[in-house]
Formats: structure tokens, C-alpha cells, sequence
């Protein structure tokens, strides 16, 4: 008992109780905060919860719905290049079937992709395609080509380098009987089709009767000297 009549224990045992006091009231204050912050936050967390299927299914059916107006705006751009493409390979089909000039094109293993009316007419083939340079060009009797070592080595060989070199025949003459035994003179030109890429695609032959070339190209002087005339 005398140590309860001590001032000093008094004073301690005072300063305990209000630390015990201070820590409840600390306890008991973070305790309300927290029910009131929860209860504040209720509704912005099951708000959600309760409407995240709807959320889903509605992003869903937004992303399925652009995909779909996506894939019809394509479809009709591939069909309006489709009507742009087949417009195009109707005029230019058109186009040769309509000039006098013969123009086929060969592939790079030297076959007839395309041959136009005058190209058939001119080399008497009822359809050559798909046939070798050699046997469209069988009845070539002379041609004038630089790498030419007689006529089918020499036109073979010539498409050949328009693919390999990228070479370049124009003008160049040729005498040629048709598989009916029919005989013409000719002026061939052998050029490169090439792609965006900078690749030979083609050989482009194109075919020419020189029965008025050869009189449009050279003067009246010259085709005079040809006659006979000395110079």
C-alpha cells in the first residue's frame, strides 16, 4: 500500500491509463475511418461485379459487329478490283485481237503465254500457245539476229537473253513459211516485260508483215540505191 502512496507510482500508473486510453481511442477511430471508407467504396466495387458480363458480351458483340463491316467493306473493295481487272483484260484483249500487229508473249521456259489474231494469222498457227519458240518459229528460213547461229538457235537463243540480259531485238528482219508452205517476210522485235520488282517476266514478240515496214522506213533516195543504183 505504501507504494500506491508513492507519488511517483501515481504518476505512472496515471500515464498508463492515458496511453491505454490514447490506443483505444486510435483503435476504435481507425476502426470507424475503415467502415466508412468500405462503405463509401460499396458501390463502386459491386457495380461492376454485377454488370462485368454485361460489359463483356457488350465488347464482344462491338468487336464482332466492326469485324464484320470491316470484312464488307473489303469485299467490296475486292469485287470493285475485280470489275477494275476484268474491265482492263477486256479492253486489252480487245485491243490485240484488233491491231495488225502480231504480239505474242512467251514465258521463261521460252513457251506461247498469249499469241493475238494477227500473230496467228501471220505465222499460220490456227493456236500456238503453249507451244516452244523452236516450234513456233520452225519456218524461219534466214534471221538477222547478233547471237544467231542459224534460225532456231538463233530466235531461241535471242528470247533467252531478253530473259537472262534483259535484251532488246527491234526491227529485225526474218523470212518465214508458214506450216501451209506459204512464204513472208517479217519483222520481228523481241523486248522485255518487267515487273515492279525489276524482273523479266515476259519476252514480248512482237510481229510485223514487211511488205509496207520496209517501204515506210527507208526514203525514196535510199530505196532507189536498193534497186540498183550506183552509189
Amino acid at each position: 500500500m505504501k507504494a500506491f502512496a508513492n507519488p511517483v507510482v501515481i504518476q505512472l500508473f496515471g500515464l498508463g491509463l492515458v496511453v491505454v486510453s490514447v490506443v483505444v481511442f486510435g483503435l476504435w477511430l481507425v476502426y470507424k475511418m475503415r467502415k466508412n471508407m468500405l462503405a463509401e467504396m460499396a458501390p463502386l466495387v459491386d457495380k461492376p461485379r454485377a454488370d462485368a458480363p454485361n460489359f463483356a458480351l457488350a465488347t464482344y458483340q462491338g468487336v464482332i459487329a466492326g469485324l464484320k463491316e470491316k470484312e464488307k467493306q473489303l469485299q467490296a473493295q475486292l469485287a470493285s478490283e475485280a470489275r477494275r481487272i476484268g474491265t482492263i483484260e477486256t479492253v486489252s484483249t480487245t485491243v490485240l485481237d484488233n491491231i495488225p500487229t502480231g504480239v505474242m508473249m512467251f514465258s521463261s521456259n521460252l513457251l506461247v503465254q498469249q499469241a493475238n489474231a494477227a500473230a496467228r494469222a501471220l505465222l499460220g498457227y490456227a493456236s500456238p500457245l503453249n507451244m516452244h519458240v523452236k516450234e513456233v518459229f520452225c519456218g524461219l528460213q534466214t534471221v538477222e539476229l547478233p547471237s544467231s547461229n542459224g534460225a532456231l538457235g538463233g530466235i531461241a537463243q535471242a528470247v533467252r537473253d531478253v530473259f537472262v540480259k534483259g535484251a532488246e531485238y527491234r526491227g529485225v528482219p526474218a523470212s518465214y513459211s508458214t506450216p501451209s508452205g506459204e512464204s513472208r517476210a517479217l519483222r520481228l522485235a523481241l523486248l522485255p516485260v518487267i515487273s515492279s520488282g525489276q524482273q523479266v517476266t515476259s519476252a514480248l514478240c512482237l510481229i510485223e508483215s514487211c511488205s509496207t515496214a520496209f517501204t515506210l522506213s527507208f526514203p525514196p533516195a535510199e530505196a532507189d540505191k536498193k534497186e540498183g543504183e550506183p552509189e
